[in-house]
């Protein structure tokens, strides 16, 4: 369920996908969150963390995000649980808080709450929890329920009232269309009152020299000349995507090496590895998988799809073009190499968006069932073309090794 409507007819929904985005220009930050709302939902949330970070959440539904709403309520500590049974059901509502963001909610039959909660037992954890009604948690051992040790927890709080009824709605929390919020939070658009501002500004300044100055000489200077190509050098003041495609391949042999865990997905964005994983069928254990990551220089976490792995590569940025290319020459170059060492139709092409003297284009290249060497054999495909890497998904790897996925590029160009 993607939300859960209360008696007053208001949704409070539990989003299809919540992250946070770093980004250091607000062109990229929209461009990400444009992205991901084609998969995600068309409607979003978007919180500013610090000055570079941005926490997002995406849905196909409108209505007030469920998680943030009830960890708010409690002064969002920085882990909370909160569990309260709806009536007449054999659900309950459960929300989990980690580390000051929220890791699962939702509604939860009574029989699959204890195994959302048993990954928490291997680690250090300082919970407050609130429970309402007869819910699977319990403060002391009690038979059928989950109990934490006492370590783990802050406090423990039996209401006499559930929360979710009276809950309130917060502005922040309301999911909005993707254009809305964008506008709403500046990014992405003109920016006319700092402009207006400056401009009131140095007409005053101006007025006030020129009152007291009357009489003498006013040189007036030569306006700087602004290159209209500046952002397409900009955008392409990257690494180069053969070079990022060689160096992502290049760590995935670690990642086939854990032990008594298997690869379920990785994705590759922002030169950032983000690898799912999962216990093998004999079983892998948390406090070895954690051991191997820290060897590794892995960091791990634990989110709401799962174990994630992350490992973050450097690339060098490469030389800044001389010419601009036709969009077309592009994608037709980009379609014959592809065709030279992977036949078949494996190219998807997105709409070119017009930006000013240049275009920009999303082209996808899927693949399926390959070894990592032909994966990096693709990569170099895209050597000396006018392309951004924006992201390599893994969405699945076999008993072999074997890739299934996709590389998606944005070609740059007239």
């Amino acid at each position: 369920m993607s939300f859960i409507t209360r008696e007053d007819g208001e949704h409070f929904v539990i989003p299809s996908y919540r992250d946070v985005l770093t980004v250091k220009q607000t062109s990229q930050l929209k461009k990400e969150i444009l992205l991901l709302s084609k998969s995600y939902g068309e409607y979003i949330t978007l919180q500013k963390k610090s000055t570079t970070q941005y926490e997002v959440a995406f849905s196909a539904d409108t209505g007030y995000l469920l998680g943030e709403s009830i960890w708010q309520e409690f002064k969002r500590p920085v882990d909370l649980i909160y569990c309260e049974a709806i009536p007449n059901t054999n659900d309950a509502i459960l929300v989990i808080v980690k580390a000051g963001s929220v890791y699962l909610d939702g509604a939860f039959s009574m029989d699959s709450i204890p195994e959302e909660l048993i990954i928490f037992l291997t680690q250090q954890n300082n919970f407050e929890i609130y429970t309402y009604g007869n819910v699977p948690i319990s403060q002391e051992p009690e038979a059928g329920k989950f109990n934490f040790e006492a370590t783990s927890v802050k406090s423990f709080t039996v209401l006499d009232k559930p929360i979710f009824p009276t809950l309130p709605l917060h502005k922040m929390y309301q999911l909005q269309l993707v254009d809305v919020v964008l506008q709403q939070q500046g990014i992405g658009v003109f920016p006319t009152r700092p402009i207006l501002l400056i401009v009131i500004i140095v007409g005053l300044a101006w007025a006030a020299w020129s009152y007291f100055t009357s009489g003498e000489e006013v040189v007036v200077q030569k306006k700087q000349e602004v290159n209209p190509y500046q952002p397409y050098y900009n955008a392409l003041k990257t690494p180069a995507p053969d070079q990022e495609v060689l160096a992502f391949t290049k760590e995935l042999g670690l990642f086939f090496q854990m032990p008594g865990w298997r690869i379920k997905d990785i994705k590759y964005i922002n030169s950032e590895i983000n690898v799912s994983v999962l216990a093998n069928g004999d079983g892998g254990r948390m406090a070895v998988l954690y051991a191997w990551s820290k060897e590794n220089k892995l960091n791990m976490s634990i989110r709401k799809t799962g174990v994630v792995l992350t490992k973050t590569i450097s690339v060098s940025s490469r030389g800044i073009p001389t010419t601009i290319t036709p969009i077309s020459r592009i994608i037709a170059t980009l379609v014959d190499r592809i065709a030279d060492v992977y036949p078949g139709n494996h190219l998807d092409v997105a709409d070119t968006v017009n930006k000013n003297v240049f275009g920009s284009v999303l082209i996808k290249v899927k693949f399926s069932n390959i070894a990592p060497v032909v994966l990096n054999l693709l990569g170099e495909q895209l050597e000396g073309l006018p392309l951004t890497l924006h992201d390599i998904t893994i969405s699945g790897v076999d008993s072999n090794n074997n890739l299934s996925g996709l590389i998606t590029v944005e070609a740059l160009g007239n």
